[in-house]
């Protein structure tokens, strides 16, 4: 049951998207369907004062399940800062800004500047004032941009960034590739498979895919905004690592029988929707990673693949298990954190659905911390 906030603002949210599909001849890509539902400026998924983050969301990110993610993180970072010279943190996407807090309150002396990059004005907005109300002493560190910054040299880390990237769908119906496109029927947003005329690069990229994707009805996810993201920051960055996080899978696995019809889905209210083009502005439309494409745009950019690995490895290297060591707590504290790190490290859960992946320029340092075990860099 949807409130009456909800339901004013997907309604004003379906008319700016019934007039682009009415200004294009019909239809729209996928890609700015998704743009739109959850970007536009005013009603927008990640731009609406509606609750995202924790139970009153739709979902829980890693840094809100426990502390400890933000601890393990910052010993890779205390890592790279001696190796880069630079203590500067780029943080890209930063949600409701809990890593930043904790990372603050675990290497906050060390860090020189906190950069957040952050195209959302309501959650910049709450970034701002809870760190304000937590470390006040610390904002003068914090610094919000609106697009990535030029000639940038520091640690670039980024949870659950490249998800939300607006993809492309495509399906061969048996004779020819179809591009998915969203059009108004029947009074309600609904799927076209458009032909259309794919550009040489798009061709070479489609040849390079397993050859299932070539089967009737098997719909392919390609995600060309995160490749041009990630070429970006790999242009603007001049020394540095990144560090990616997101659930995902190789390439193989990516374009799979088990992924016959995309990895494209949303959610609202913790709950799986079969409609990603029903409620927009209300439901968070995600789509898992290709880790393989990822990996070579960034080597086509002039970045280093450092490793690549699940979460769980990562953080268990990363010393995640000192956090519950090195406090004095209660037994049921101590219960309790445990039980989160078990939750994000728990290879039948988040442990292994997501993964990790490092990315350096103009380092010579390779033996990062984080990936020491556990490498599953021969998936990719």
């Amino acid at each position: 049951m949807l409130s009456q906030q909800e339901l004013d603002l997907t309604k004003k949210l379906h008319e700016v998207i019934l007039n682009a599909i009415s200004a294009s001849g019909g239809s729209i890509p996928l890609s700015q369907y998704i743009q739109l539902a959850l970007f536009h400026d005013d009603y927008g998924y990640y731009n609406n004062h509606l609750p995202k983050f924790g139970v009153a969301g739709d979902f829980i990110t890693a840094p809100l399940v426990s502390p400890g993610f933000a601890y393990a993180i910052s010993q890779q970072i205390l890592e790279l800062f001696d190796q880069i010279g630079s203590y500067v943190i780029l943080e890209v996407g930063a949600g409701n800004g809990q890593f930043m807090l904790d990372t603050l309150s675990v290497i906050g002396e060390e860090v020189d500047n906190y950069y957040i990059v952050e195209v959302s004005k309501e959650l910049a907005k709450l970034q701002f004032e809870r760190l304000t109300n937590q470390f006040p002493h610390l904002s003068d560190k914090v610094t919000w941009l609106t697009k990535l910054p030029e000639n940038f040299s520091g640690v670039v880390f980024a949870n659950e960034l490249f998800d939300c990237q607006p993809c492309e769908s495509y399906i061969f119906d048996g004779e020819e590739l179809k591009q998915v496109e969203v059009s108004w029927q029947n009074n309600n947003f609904t799927y076209l498979n458009k032909p259309f005329k794919p550009t040489a690069e798009l061709l070479n990229t489609l040849y390079q895919l397993p050859a299932l994707v070539r089967q009737a009805g098997y719909t392919i996810n390609i995600n060309q905004a995160s490749g041009r993201l990630l070429a970006t920051l790999a242009n603007r960055l001049t020394c540095g690592a990144i560090i990616l996080i997101d659930y995902g899978y190789g390439e193989n696995e990516f374009y799979s029988f088990k992924h016959m019809h995309g990895t494209l889905r949303g959610f609202f209210r913790h709950t799986k929707v079969d409609n990603i083009l029903e409620f927009p502005g209300l439901i968070d439309i995600t789509s898992s990673v290709n880790f393989t494409a990822i990996a070579k745009c960034a080597l086509a950019n002039g970045l280093e693949l450092i490793d690549y690995t699940h979460q769980a490895g990562f953080l268990l290297n990363c010393d995640i298990l000192d956090y519950l060591q090195n406090k004095q707590l209660s037994r049921y504290e101590h219960y309790k954190l445990s039980n989160q790190i078990n939750q994000l490290t728990n290879i039948n859960g988040m442990g292994e659905v997501f993964k990790v992946i490092g990315l350096s320029k103009n380092m010579d340092f390779c033996d990062w911390l984080g990936f020491r075990n556990f490498s599953q860099a021969h998936l990719l």
